[in-house]
């Protein structure tokens, strides 16, 4: 019987690979990345008029772009501190 490769399998792996090319500082910088105080308050703006569902075109955009891309930092993050043995934070 042939199996299938789901698509989120095919993801972790790829971030599994990615992961074991990091050396433990960068994995360590990785683990710990946060948006600055500025970026939060722009993002936490854009969830608002998400909600309220007043995004203009372009904001939405924005908006997508961020979650996509915070979607898979925090795979590698994740697996960051899977590989380092730190703590998985329960934010």
């Amino acid at each position: 019987m042939k199996r299938t490769v789901t698509t989120s399998s095919l993801a972790d792996k790829m971030l599994d690979l990615a992961a074991e090319c990091f050396d433990a500082p960068t994995l360590v910088a990785l683990a710990k990345l946060r948006l600055s105080p500025k970026l939060t308050a722009r993002v936490d703006r854009l969830a608002e008029k998400a909600n309220e569902g007043e995004l203009t075109p372009r904001e939405r955009s924005e908006y997508q772009s961020y979650i996509n891309t915070s979607e898979m930092l925090a795979l590698v993050q994740l697996r960051a501190r899977r590989k380092l043995r730190l703590p998985i934070p329960a934010e």
